[in-house]
């Protein structure tokens, strides 16, 4: 179970991404400027056992979050809700 506490500080987000994993169920997060409309937190997941670079972008799915310490608890509840209703892409 992916935890708020997991996540690091919202400001380890301004210098680099964050990977971790959740079983088979890999996930990246990382602070996107969207212009005027300021930063957002973007998390991509998708089925190990390979790394980012290496997974096709087919197997890869992503949403977006509010860049503060709410969206990433929202982030936290998002990975562990996406786990548990698709078990089977993780096994």
């Amino acid at each position: 179970m992916v935890e708020r506490k997991d996540l690091l500080s919202l400001n380890f987000y301004k210098k680099t991404p964050f990977y971790g994993s959740l079983k088979n169920m890999n996930y990246k997060i990382e602070a996107v400027d969207k212009g005027d409309d300021g930063k957002i937190l973007r998390v991509v997941y998708w089925p190990g056992p390979y790394n980012f670079d290496a997974t096709p972008d087919t197997l890869k799915q992503e949403s977006e979050f509010p860049y503060s310490e709410e969206g990433l608890c929202c982030i936290a509840d998002f990975l562990n809700s996406r786990y548990d209703k698709q078990k089977e892409l993780f096994s």
